[in-house]
């Protein structure tokens, strides 16, 4: 997993591309990091959410990027 595509489906979903991914308690902005193990993450800066990507979301992330990307 290369966490490069879920950096672009972040600004993607900024200029209103893709559905965006909110926090669930406060839908503020997520972002993404990597942890110790090179897991990729979303988190919330305004509150402790906290969520690792899965690669269900991820495959939903790359599809919508190489499908943003292509036009």
């Amino acid at each position: 997993m290369r966490i490069q595509y879920v950096s672009r489906y972040i600004a993607l979903s900024e200029e209103g591309l893709v559905v965006k991914m909110e926090c669930p308690f406060d839908q503020g902005p997520l972002l993404s990091n990597l942890n110790k193990e090179d897991e990729i993450f979303l988190y919330c800066l305004s509150c402790s959410y906290k969520k690792t990507i899965g690669y269900a979301i991820y495959d939903k992330i790359v599809r919508a990027v190489n499908e943003i990307d292509k036009l």
